[in-house]
C-alpha cells in the first residue's frame, strides 16, 4: 500500500467489478448520490457518469488530493475532505448514499447512514461476516437497524477483488428505508428496551 495512505484502505481496481457494482446500484440521471470514500475516484467517475451530481466524501488527505487532481474538471462532482462521522447529510433534499467502508469502522458507518440521514437507498461494500451481523436481530445492531431498513446482499465481492488483498471477503449490500417511520418517543422507548435486555456480549438475554 502506499505510504502516503494514512488509512487502512482496500481499493477496487477491476473495471468489470465496478461495472457490476453500477449495474446494480440501478441510478438514474436525475439522482443525487452521496458517496462515503473517494478512495483514487475509479467508482466517483462511474458514478458520476450516471447521476445528476455526486457529492464524494474523503478524509486521508493524499487520497483526497489524488482525487481532487483526476476529477477536477468534472462538473458533477464535490469532494470533501472531512470525516464520514463528522458529517451532516441533508434533511430534506432527496438523495441515495453510496460507499465502500472501511472494515474497522463498519457499525459507525452504518448507524450513522442509517440514524443521522434521510436517504431512500444506502449501497454499502462490507465485510461479509459484518452483513451476517446485521441480519441477526439477537444482537443489538440487527435489532436497532431492522426498524429502519431492510437489508439485502446484491453482490459477492471475493478479496481478489481488491488491492492490497484483505483476508476476507465483502458483499455489496443495500439498505431500503422503511415508508413508514417509527414515532419518535416510541423510538427512544426501543432503544431503551434493546440496552437494558442485551447483554454484554451483544445478544439478547434469554429469559
Amino acid at each position: 500500500m502506499n505510504k502516503n495512505i494514512k488509512y487502512s484502505q482496500n481499493f477496487l481496481t477491476s473495471e468489470k467489478v465496478l461495472n457490476q457494482i453500477i449495474k446494480q446500484l440501478n441510478l438514474k440521471e436525475t439522482d443525487t448520490v452521496y458517496e462515503i470514500g473517494t478512495g483514487k475516484g475509479h467508482l466517483t467517475t462511474k458514478l458520476a457518469k450516471i447521476s445528476k451530481q455526486v457529492t464524494s466524501i474523503e478524509l486521508d488527505s493524499h487520497l483526497f488530493n489524488l482525487s481532487s487532481e483526476k476529477l477536477k474538471l468534472n462538473t458533477r462532482v464535490t469532494l470533501i475532505h472531512q470525516d464520514i462521522l463528522q458529517f451532516q447529510f441533508p434533511n430534506k433534499q432527496r438523495y441515495k448514499i453510496v460507499g465502500s467502508i472501511p472494515y474497522h469502522l463498519s457499525t459507525q458507518i452504518i448507524k450513522k447512514v442509517v440514524f443521522e440521514s434521510h436517504a431512500s437507498d444506502i449501497y454499502l461494500i462490507v465485510e461479509e461476516g459484518f452483513y451476517k451481523r446485521t441480519l441477526d436481530i439477537h444482537r443489538t445492531l440487527g435489532l436497532l437497524l431492522h426498524t429502519q431498513v431492510s437489508i439485502q446482499q446484491l453482490l459477492k465481492l471475493p478479496a481478489e477483488c481488491f488491492h492490497p488483498k484483505p483476508k476476507v471477503n465483502s458483499v455489496l449490500i443495500k439498505l431500503t428505508r422503511h415508508t413508514t417511520d417509527v414515532p419518535d418517543k416510541y423510538w427512544k422507548l426501543y432503544t431503551y428496551f434493546v440496552s437494558k435486555w442485551v447483554n454484554r456480549e451483544g445478544s439478547v438475554a434469554k429469559f
